[in-house]
């Protein structure tokens, strides 16, 4: 009862801190998964509605707008379109139309295609699981894993291939994900961000408590009311409003 009543005040602050900083018309970064749409079963086939996609171009038009996901930059545009985006936490950018990624992409590319090719056999042994690889990491989808001690073999298993391939294992809602050592949206944000300006980071899991932490100046909003590092919390239902209430 008491985290209810602490995100509706926070969602009451927050609609009255959006009609304030219109005028100063900050950078804006939204995560994509959790945040923009909802977490499914199926991430594959999560694109965006047209209510979104409407929304997202009114706000590239007025802000300097970033999706900031996990997805590699191939995914996700095909789900929203041409944007500004920050792909794989952090390993790519999508900015004005120009793609960039961080020094010794093309390593992890390489072990993450090995990784992947020599381990997606887990399927078989692990009912429910689902593997996913991306351009710099591979995903291993646990929402499917009905048996509790199969994802716990499962957590284990990930553990071990993250020291056998030198890369960082990261967990968030259903996921278990190995990714580029070094790499998170914190980081990655602070990039691109003009220190001259606010900015409003969004986002509703555990890969962003990075961009949370790192960003404390910022105006930072977790999409649900699980204990954040953030600033403000609101419900996934109050996220358009919101950013509705920035447009209007």
């Amino acid at each position: 009862m008491l985290l209810t009543v602490i995100m509706i005040m926070h969602e009451n602050k927050l609609f009255e801190l959006a009609r304030d900083m219109k005028s100063l018309v900050p950078q804006i970064f939204l995560d994509y998964d959790g945040t923009l749409v909802p977490i499914i079963k199926d991430p594959e086939v999560n694109q965006a509605d047209k209510e979104l996609i409407g929304l997202l171009t009114s706000f590239a038009s007025v802000y300097e707008t970033y999706i900031v996901t996990g997805r590699d930059l191939g995914e996700i545009t095909n789900f929203i379109g041409e944007y500004n985006i920050i792909g794989l936490h952090g390993a790519m950018f999508h900015i004005n139309g120009e793609t960039i990624t961080i020094p010794g992409f093309q390593k992890y590319e390489e072990i993450s295609m090995k990784l992947y090719m020599e381990n997606y056999g887990m399927i078989n042994k692990f009912k429910g699981l689902r593997i996913y690889r991306k351009s710099g990491g591979v995903l291993f989808h646990t929402g499917n894993i009905q048996d509790k001690c199969t994802a716990r073999s499962v957590m284990e298993t990930v553990k071990s291939l993250a020291l056998q391939y030198n890369m960082e294992m990261h967990t968030g809602i259903d996921i278990i994900e190995l990714r580029i050592p070094g790499v998170n949206k914190g980081r990655a944000i602070k990039m691109v961000r003009n220190v001259n300006r606010q900015a409003i980071i969004m986002g509703d899991d555990a890969t962003d408590e990075d961009a949370f932490k790192m960003n404390p100046d910022a105006i930072t909003v977790k999409i649900g009311d699980e204990i954040t590092n953030a600033r403000y919390s609101i419900s996934y239902s109050s996220v358009r409003p919101f950013l509705l209430a920035l447009l209007r």
